[in-house]
């Protein structure tokens, strides 16, 4: 298994190169995206509808923004791209971001045009120029484009790249992290606070890469045991979570998948109840979620394996799990000491309902679950043989 901890720690170095790289962006593009955005999001008396348009992974790192701006903004109501455009377009109050790293998602593209014929404002984040959606928002006077340069060569080599970042997790990492590091840049901007060096996007960044960093130096021996529990295993798994940790949670699944797992997103119609054998994996930083700790007392009455993703050590779930002598079973994700009282304690809510102080959080916990779920799935892939040209096979 030392192998494998090498290939951890190799490619959470990597994508703390993917996040580096978002300080490289044009500076001067950055704070025009932020502007635009603090612009929409100006106090008004009328209610504003934002559209996300995306897919996948992407639409995941997509909705973890949108609902930063659902949770801080009374007025402002988020839709999917489940939601037809026209069901709640508004003229002059409507703003569609689109992200497809490709360009070529047809439903992505088709929703553009969808905005585009009804004249409303767009904005969309990609890694291809050459791609279908880059020429037609390009092209639209209304819209604009921003562009991550994601699976250069400048990352690192080809064969590297496909080993440590398998099924392409840069794209996606660096638009989760790019929008929910602008959001405080945004914030100042609505405050009549409006640098062009975009100081709180940077700070915020170099925080994100900061925490990131972290995780390489997490205790070998225990992730041997982690790795040795999650991987050679034949039953199902099942992926849990709730807000924001819950997008991670659902990205986190789909890779099971491309490892060629049996795996279901715990709140889906179609997930079945626990079985010995299978391993029930929440993602919760605090560790008291209801709907985490609910799982975790199903999961082991039927006698399944429940292996959490926390930041919090002293949590209910943690105890709950000590005591059924499964300490080896959690996985603990280091934060900076300055953020360590955000994720301690063991008080546990009693409803589902989400408080102020969980919709308001920081979202550290989110990129550096990304992150170590990331280099988790890279682990996997060598521990089961798997190259990327067979997980793509597998991919939707």
């Amino acid at each position: 298994m030392s192998g494998l901890i090498k290939t951890f720690q190799e490619a959470t170095d990597l994508q703390c190169g993917f996040l580096e790289k978002l300080l490289d962006l044009d500076m001067a593009s950055v704070a025009a995206f932020s502007d635009s955005m603090a612009d929409f999001l100006s106090p008004s008396p009328d209610n504003k509808f934002v559209y996300g348009l995306a897919a996948g992974r992407s639409a995941l790192a997509l909705y973890s923004f949108l609902q930063l701006i659902q949770n801080h903004f009374d007025n402002v109501f988020p839709f999917t791209l489940e939601d037809p455009v026209q069901r709640h377009y508004r003229k002059g109050k409507n703003l569609g971001i689109a992200i497809s790293g490709s360009g070529e998602t047809l439903a992505v593209n088709k929703y553009i045009g969808d905005i585009i014929t009804l004249g409303g404002d767009i904005k969309l984040i990609t890694a291809n120029e050459n791609g279908t959606a880059y020429k037609m928002v390009r092209e639209y006077e209304r819209g604009s484009v921003l562009v991550f340069k994601a699976r250069t060569k400048e990352s690192t080599d080809k064969d590297t790249r496909s080993r440590l970042s398998p099924m392409g997790t840069e794209f996606e990492l660096e638009v989760l992290a790019f929008l929910n590091a602008l959001f405080p840049d945004i914030q100042s901007r609505l405050k009549g606070i409006c640098n062009s060096s975009c100081p709180e996007y940077r700070s915020t960044v170099q925080d994100f890469q900061d925490n990131a960093r972290l995780i390489k130096d997490m205790d070998p021996d225990h992730l041997e045991q982690w790795f040795s529990r999650l991987l050679p295993r034949s039953g199902r798994y099942i992926i849990g979570g709730v807000g924001r940790s819950g997008l991670v949670a659902r990205a986190f699944e789909m890779r099971f998948t491309h490892l060629n797992k049996i795996s279901y997103w715990e709140r889906d119609f179609n997930t079945p109840s626990f079985q010995i054998g299978d391993v029930y994996i929440p993602i919760t930083g605090i560790g008291n979620t209801y709907e985490a700790l609910e799982g975790t007392v199903s999961a082991l009455s039927h006698g399944s394996d429940v292996m959490p993703i926390t930041a919090n050590p002293s949590s209910r779930q943690v105890m709950m799990l000590k005591k059924h002598g499964r300490e080896r079973d959690i996985a603990v994700i280091p934060v900076k000491p300055e953020y360590r009282d955000l994720f301690s304690g063991d008080t546990s809510s009693t409803t589902w309902l989400m408080s102020d102080y969980t919709k308001l959080r920081y979202p550290i916990f989110e990129i550096n679950a990304s992150v170590f779920t990331n280099s988790v799935v890279a682990v996997g892939a060598e521990f089961l043989g798997i190259v990327e040209a067979g997980m793509r096979r597998m991919h939707v």
